[in-house]
């Protein structure tokens, strides 16, 4: 049972993934990507601690929080600024068929570690979507905007770092809480951006934003 809500939490994901992509394409291109991160994460960590405070649930101890803080980092910071400059030169419907391959490269990254070991079933299924999401991404390189290759290998750098936080956070997450354990690297995560932000000068561009583009980051966040 709990393997099967895992698939379905990771279906549910990856659907709004997709969304979250093109919402993203429209957004940026009047917010610095850094900005746009650290509104996302900083917003949610006000709305998600309140909740996990409430919920008390145990958190991370000791030397884990050192873990928690890098993995943070890794995921809320390094991964979504990689995720949102990106956008700056590819399309959303390359960045998200870019974002599709998290389960190959995941598969690859848990067997490099150890966490887990490949078999057949596992190569044969993410083989196959993979198999289509090259198909549908060498279908529409011709008519990709000049300059598009850049915003696919940052997403592509992205997307290994997303893996590796996947592997790595699992033993973290089960001694915690999934609940805790997001919300303290994405606490983490969050104030690395809001600092970058602010050194870059990127929270000026906010009064320039449209309405529907407000309600795009409310809808991201």
């Amino acid at each position: 049972m709990s393997e099967r809500i895992g698939v379905l939490a990771a279906v549910l994901s990856s659907t709004l993934g997709g969304t979250v992509a093109a919402t993203t394409r429209f957004v940026v291109v009047g917010l610095d990507p850094l900005t746009l991160a650290a509104l996302r994460f900083g917003g949610a960590f006000l709305v998600l601690l309140p909740i996990a405070l409430a919920a008390r649930q145990p958190w991370p101890k000791g030397r884990e929080l050192l873990a928690v803080a890098l993995l943070g980092g890794v995921y809320f910071c390094v991964y979504q600024v990689l995720y949102n400059v990106a956008f700056v030169y590819t399309t959303a419907a390359h960045g998200s068929m870019i974002g599709a391959l998290l389960g190959l490269i995941t598969m690859v990254v848990a067997a490099l570690f150890g966490a887990e070991q490949l078999t057949a079933r596992k190569i044969v299924g993410v083989l196959i979507a993979t198999g289509g999401v090259a198909a549908a991404l060498a279908a529409g390189l011709a008519g990709a905007p000049a300059g598009a290759w850049r915003g696919d290998l940052l997403m592509l750098a992205g997307v290994i770092s997303w893996a590796c936080y996947n592997v790595w956070s699992r033993p973290f997450i089960a001694r915690a809480s999934p609940l805790t354990f997001l919300i303290g690297g994405m606490g983490v995560g969050a104030a690395l951006l809001v600092a970058l932000a602010l050194w870059r000068g990127g929270f000026v561009a906010l009064a320039s934003l449209t309405r529907h583009q407000w309600s795009a980051l409310a809808y991201m966040a």
